[in-house]
C-alpha cells in the first residue's frame, strides 16, 4: 500500500468514525433534549398543582346545603398581582369565573375546565388553547355536601417553558456539534497514529524504489551496449550469439522496468504537483493508437479507435500519453490473441471516459483484486515490468479522474479498463 492509499485509508478511517459518532450523539441529544421537554414540563406541571391546591383557605364551601365562600380581597389569593406562582380562577357550578383574573380564561375554557373535574375526582392536568395563546391548565374540584360546587383553575402560558426549551435545545445543539467536530479531529489523530507504520513502511519502500532504479540504471545501460557491441563485432552467427541476443533481450527488458521503477518514484514523490494544460484527449488518443499500431500488428491484433471530437481535458500530456500508452501496451500484450484491440473515448456527465478494451482470455477472477498491485504480473505471462498498470492508475488519480477494471460481459471475452477523467469545465482543476 502506497502513501496516497494510506491517506485516503486514513480519510475513510476518520469519515467512518465520524459518521458512527455523529449517530451516537445525534441520539445522546435526542434523548438529552426528550429529557429536558419531560423535565420543564414536569416543573410546569408542579407548579400549577400546588397553586391549584394551596387555594383550599381562599375559596371553600359553607353551610348546609353548602354554599361558596371566596376571599375577594382585590389583592388576595386571587388578585391580579399574586405572586409567586400562575394566575389562579374560581368557576362556579354554572361554568361563571367568580374569582381571579377574567383575562386567564375565556368563558367557553372556564366551562371546559369545569367539565373535566364534574366527577369531584382529583386535580386534572391538560393543555388549552385561548385567544391563540397556548396555555397549561390545572383543575382541582371544590366538593360540597351536594356535589361539586366550584373548580380551581390555575393558568400558566406555555410560551416561556417553549422558550426555554428552545435555548436547552440550541444549547444541546451547539454541544452536540461541537463535540461532533472535537471527535472528527481524534479520529484522525487516532487513524493517523494507527497507520504511521504503514506510512513509514511505504514512505521507505518508495525512497528503495527510487534509489534502486537509479543505480541499477547506469549498470543496465552498460551490460546492454556492451552486448549489442559484441552483436556487432562478431555477428548474430558468431560463436556467443544466442547468449548475446539473451543478454540484450534481458538488459532491454530490465531497461524498461528500471524505466517505469523512476515514473512511478516521480509520481509517487510529485503527488499531482505538475503543471497541467487544456489538451485534446481524441488526439492524444489518436496519436498513441498510431504509435501502437505495429506492434498490435506484429502480435496479430488490430487496434482499432473510436473517439467523440473536441474532448479537452486539464492535464499532463507526456503523463496522460504514458497512462493511455500503458493501458492499449497491456491489452496486445495479454489480449492480442483475440486479433482486435478497441480504444474508445465517449462524454458523459462531465467526464471523458476512455475504454481499452481487448479479445482475449481476459483477466482470471483470482488475479482481478491484484492488476493494480505494484509489480503483478499474470501467471504465465512474459515481458512487462508489472508497474504499468499501477502507473496509469496513479496517473489517473493525479488528474482527480480514476481507472478500473471492468467487470466481464457474459459471452464476451477479453478485459475491459475504464479510464475517466474531468473535462474542462466540468470540476476539472
Amino acid at each position: 500500500m502506497n502513501a496516497l492509499q494510506l491517506r485516503r485509508l486514513r480519510r475513510r478511517l476518520t469519515a467512518s468514525y465520524a459518521a458512527v459518532s455523529l449517530v451516537v450523539l445525534l441520539v445522546l441529544a435526542v434523548i438529552a433534549v426528550l429529557q429536558a421537554h419531560d423535565r420543564r414540563y414536569e416543573q410546569l406541571d408542579r407548579l400549577l398543582e400546588r397553586t391549584a391546591l394551596s387555594a383550599d383557605g381562599f375559596a371553600y364551601p359553607e353551610g348546609e346545603p353548602s354554599r361558596l365562600v371566596v376571599d375577594r380581597q382585590p389583592d388576595g389569593y386571587f388578585g391580579p398581582k399574586r405572586r409567586p406562582g400562575a394566575p389562579v380562577l374560581v368557576v362556579d357550578r354554572s361554568g361563571r369565573i367568580v374569582a381571579g383574573p377574567s383575562g386567564a380564561l375565556d368563558p367557553a375554557a372556564a366551562r371546559r375546565a369545569l367539565r373535566r373535574i364534574r366527577d369531584g375526582r382529583l386535580l386534572r392536568l391538560y393543555d388549552e388553547a385561548v385567544d391563540g395563546r397556548s396555555l397549561r391548565v390545572a383543575a382541582s374540584p371544590l366538593n360540597g355536601t351536594d356535589g361539586v360546587l366550584a373548580a380551581i383553575v390555575a393558568v400558566e402560558p406555555l410560551a416561556s417553558a417553549e422558550r426555554d426549551l428552545r435555548r436547552t435545545t440550541l444549547a444541546i445543539a451547539g454541544a452536540t456539534l461541537g463535540l461532533w467536530l472535537l471527535t472528527i479531529a481524534a479520529g484522525w489523530l487516532l487513524a493517523g497514529r494507527a497507520l504511521a507504520p504503514a506510512a513509514a513502511t511505504a514512505r521507505r519502500e518508495e525512497a528503495f524504489l527510487a534509489d534502486a532504479a537509479h543505480e541499477l540504471r547506469t549498470p543496465v545501460a552498460v551490460i546492454r551496449a556492451r552486448a549489442e557491441q559484441a552483436l556487432r563485432e562478431q555477428g548474430p552467427d558468431g560463436p556467443a550469439g544466442d547468449a548475446l541476443s539473451a543478454i540484450e533481450r534481458a538488459a532491454e527488458r530490465a531497461s524498461g522496468t528500471i524505466a517505469d521503477m523512476l515514473e512511478l518514484a516521480r509520481l509517487d514523490a510529485r503527488r499531482g504537483r505538475f503543471e497541467r494544460e487544456p489538451l485534446r484527449l481524441d488526439l492524444l488518443l489518436e496519436q498513441v493508437v498510431e504509435e501502437y499500431g505495429d506492434q498490435a500488428a506484429a502480435a496479430g491484433a488490430q487496434l482499432r479507435l473510436e473517439a467523440v471530437p473536441e474532448a479537452v481535458v486539464l492535464g499532463d500530456e507526456r503523463l496522460l500519453a504514458r497512462s493511455v500508452a500503458n493501458l492499449v501496451e497491456n491489452a496486445i500484450r495479454y489480449g492480442a490473441v483475440g486479433g482486435r484491440v478497441d480504444v474508445s473515448l465517449e462524454v458523459a456527465d462531465g467526464q471523458a471516459v476512455v475504454e481499452v478494451r481487448d479479445h482475449g482470455p481476459g483477466v482470471p477472477p483470482a488475479q482481478r483484486a491484484a492488476v493494480f498491485d505494484r509489480f503483478h504480473r499474470a501467471s504465465g505471462a512474459a515481458g512487462g515490468s508489472g508497474l504499468g498498470l499501477p502507473i496509469a492508475r496513479l496517473v489517473a488519480e493525479a488528474h482527480d479522474g480514476s481507472l478500473e477494471l471492468l467487470d466481464p460481459v457474459e459471452g464476451q471475452p477479453g478485459a475491459r479498463f475504464r479510464l475517466r477523467l474531468p473535462l474542462v469545465g466540468a470540476g476539472a482543476g
